[in-house]
């Protein structure tokens, strides 16, 4: 399987829903820390959609320095991309290594 393929699958096993508004009400409702809607310092840019992992693609995602929150028994990634298929991503295509 060749590493097109493994992204794809990645994606479609371990990334589950786009959370954009299930995050910002628990911020809101002060469930989880406010500081996951602003920039990171360390970061390249802000995030702009929150997708619900799995845990092992939440431990990948954070091992490779990307926005995770870990709360209420769930996962979400904060993801800094947008506009194009989630396998494409960089990370993504990063945790199913080189050829």
């Amino acid at each position: 399987m060749d590493r097109q393929s493994r992204a794809k699958r990645i994606a479609d096993l371990h990334v589950f829903y786009g959370q954009n508004e299930v995050v910002e009400e628990l911020i809101r409702a002060g469930k989880i820390d406010e500081e996951y809607m602003y920039p990171f310092v360390d970061m390249d840019g802000e995030v702009f959609e929150w997708w619900l992992v799995s845990p092992y693609l939440a431990q990948e995602l954070k091992g490779r320095g990307e926005v995770v929150i870990d709360a209420l028994d769930c996962h979400w990634w904060g993801r800094t991309t947008s506009g194009q298929a989630i396998y494409m991503d960089g990370v993504i295509q990063e945790i199913c290594g080189n050829d």
